[in-house]
């Protein structure tokens, strides 16, 4: 392939990487990623096709300094976020220099713009995929400044002496490849050594969190239907698996709503106070709960632009670095705002069904103009002479028989959904038959609320932990009844057979790889830091670690979903040690030829010591070895042109050729008996 192509193709590749990461952001409005992709069409055509820019220079100078204008504005002025319009102004500026003639300068610039978008999205992006855009583009920015100063200087060869071709051998990429790995290992330590901040550093202040969808503090009929079509992950929740053998569901409660329209459900009251904090732990019940009622969990919570903060049964503490806690009188806890990055947290939980907080005289119980066949309906299915509490779970057993579960075709745009649903589609999600189920208890003089959350979730063997999805998305119902409390009741039947798709394992090894890039890249704090720091002291102990990965038992525990990412850190950092040893070895004893690019190179620093120590003449450090051979040749050393040549030929040809190895030796031997 041509040096000019392949410099086009490596040099639009890294400004592709760079788009690639504001993708993924979820701060990229469809309009601008449709102009930067027709840009860059447009700019490789004509570059490969060797035509001029469609901007002359200063069209291109006025629109970029019209789009710093509008840039400015629209921050300053508009009060747009800050990073969400640099990273606007960034798209603008690299469709605007790819239209443009490009000289070395140009390509630079935009080789700048494509690492300050990857810097970008570094500041609004956890996610695992920019962990592999990081990586090429490390690796690939490297090749590409390789590239571009071959042209630089073939140009200016062309000028002066005809036009050469730059060759791109194995030397080139295997200096490249040096380069990028010289990068990735200085980037590991500026990582491990350098202070950690909070990930919520630029979250909190600047991100838009336009990119995430989900719960909100209203319920509107239909509204989880769309959720539920939804595979995004909602959550990981890690914890004693043994301890929750005896709840059947797991019910993940997000936001308790009492107040009902007829259209949706919605919070009676806004006020909330602060959930009292000592450190890091939020302490929202006063009183201890029972250490064998109490559940335990860790939960790395996805964006889904609600406030809400998910757990299961009533909530006794949270620890986490999670800024402020409020609660509300429903018991409904909030973060201060819904947060665009992953936010970990652990929840103690009781998980007891009874909660004894007694509703006030009439809360509970409001109803907006009802269509009375459903207070006909909420008598006859109730029965007469039973207990509210059986009554309840006779009208929730009524509902999970009668009527049918689906997505699709509900009554959505009635004036009455809920009569629409009962008595016309006898078809619905949750939030259908937990309305329902809520207004018809109301109606007998039961308090009920409805609550919206999460239900189940997949087990991820490789981590141990719950995988909870949008499409989990569920609403119930709590009915209050004397003497026992709250209780949970849940009158939506199953989902039919096959409308969930079962996970393969690959799905879950990656979606493991993601937690543990979250916990240990993304949410590496300070303590870790400093903890790792104090290990890395001792090298006998985490050496041994190593050597013991390469035993037989060490290398079959890789093949259980139980392997951690510490012991197969270990067994290819042994593997690797052993394999360099032992290559070494080889290589010393003659097994493994040497490489001629290193051999070369020793007989031609032996060649430049000789002469040193017999007084001939000292190569200069800024002197090239060509330049240093014509000025050995005029002081009568002729060997010192051929020596030259072979060591040249051996070393950027990439070639093996014993002759020229055993040539060289014949040249030092002659000039040692000289």
């Amino acid at each position: 392939m041509k040096f000019s192509v392949v410099f086009l193709l490596s040099s639009y590749l890294l400004v592709v990487l760079g788009l690639l990461g504001l993708v993924y952001t979820g701060e990229l409005p469809h309009l601008y990623l449709v102009i930067t992709i027709l840009s860059l069409v447009a700019g490789v055509f004509m570059d490969i096709s060797g035509r001029q820019g469609l901007l002359p220079a200063l069209a291109a100078n006025v629109t970029m300094v019209a789009i710093f204008a509008l840039t400015l504005i629209s921050i300053f002025v508009l009060g747009a976020p800050p990073i969400q319009e640099l990273v606007h102004f960034l798209l603008a500026l690299q469709a605007v220099k790819i239209l443009t003639p490009k000289k070395t300068r140009d390509w630079l610039q935009l080789y700048l713009l494509s690492f300050f978008s990857v810097v970008a999205s570094s500041a609004l992006t956890v996610e695992l995929s920019f962990a592999a855009i990081f990586l090429a583009y490390l690796f690939l920015a490297p090749w590409v400044l390789i590239l571009l100063q071959l042209k630089e200087a073939a140009e200016t060869r062309a000028q002066e002496r005809g036009a050469e071709t730059p060759a791109i051998n194995l030397s080139l990429l295997r200096l490249a490849t040096g380069t990028g790995v010289a990068l990735f290992i200085l980037t590991l330590f500026f990582f491990v050594t350098f202070p950690r901040l909070s990930v919520r550093l630029f979250a909190e202040t600047w991100a838009s969190g336009s990119g995430v969808t989900g719960f909100s503090d209203l319920l509107t009929l239909g509204q989880v239907a769309e959720i539920q079509k939804s595979s995004a992950v909602a959550m990981r929740v890690s914890m004693d698996r043994s301890r929750i053998a005896q709840h059947k569901s797991l019910y993940w409660r997000g936001i308790t709503l009492d107040l009902f329209d007829g259209q949706q459900w919605q919070r009676s009251t806004t006020a909330s106070t602060a959930v009292k904090r000592r450190g890091e732990t939020y302490l929202v019940r006063e009183s201890v709960i029972n250490a064998g009622v109490s559940l335990r969990q860790n939960i790395i919570l996805e964006p889904n632009g609600s406030a809400a903060l998910f757990a299961l049964g009533r909530p006794a503490t949270i620890s986490g670095r999670l800024g402020s806690v409020y609660r509300d009188p429903l018991g409904n806890l909030r973060f201060a705002y819904p947060l665009p990055f992953e936010v970990s947290y652990e929840v103690t939980s009781d998980t007891t069904d009874l909660a004894f907080d007694e509703p006030a005289n009439g809360s509970f119980l409001q109803l907006p103009l009802v269509d009375s066949r459903i207070v006909a309906l909420a008598h006859e299915a109730a029965g007469i002479g039973a207990s509210e509490e059986e009554r309840a779970h006779t009208l929730e057993k009524f509902l999970r028989e009668k009527y049918r579960y689906s997505l699709e075709g509900l009554p959505l745009g009635e004036k009455d959904p809920l009569a629409a649903f009962l008595f016309t589609a006898r078809q619905g999600n949750c939030e259908y038959f937990a309305s329902a189920l809520a207004v018809m208890l109301r109606s007998l003089g039961i308090p009920a609320r409805v609550l919206s959350g999460y239900l189940g979730g997949d087990w991820n063997p490789y981590g141990e932990y719950y995988l909870v999805r949008q499409s989990d998305a569920h609403s119930w119902v709590e009915a209050y009844v004397g003497g026992k409390g709250w209780i949970t009741l849940d009158p939506t039947p199953p989902a039919p057979q096959g409308s969930r798709k079962a996970l393969s394992a690959l799905t879950y090894f990656f979606d493991y790889l993601q937690v543990r890039w979250y916990r240990y890249v993304v949410n590496f704090s300070l303590a870790e830091q400093h903890q790792l720091l104090a290990t890395l002291q001792q090298p006998k102990h985490w050496f041994t670690v190593a050597l013991q990965s390469l035993s037989l038992e060490g290398i079959a525990s890789l093949a259980t979903p139980r392997a951690g990412g510490m012991r197969i850190f270990s067994l290819f950092l042994g593997s690797g040690l052993v394999l360099f040893l032992l290559m070494g070895a080889l290589r010393h004893r003659g097994f493994l030829p040497k490489n001629p690019y290193h051999q070369a190179t020793e007989r031609y620093r032996g060649f430049l010591t000789l002469l040193e120590k017999k007084g001939l003449l000292r190569k200069r450090p800024a002197e090239t070895p060509d330049e240093f051979s014509q000025r050995a040749k005029a002081t009568g050393i002729r060997c010192a042109e051929e020596m030259t040549a072979l060591y040249q030929s051996a070393r950027f040809s990439g070639r093996q050729s014993s002759a020229e190895l055993n040539r060289m030796d014949e040249i030092l031997i002659q000039l040692k008996r000289s």
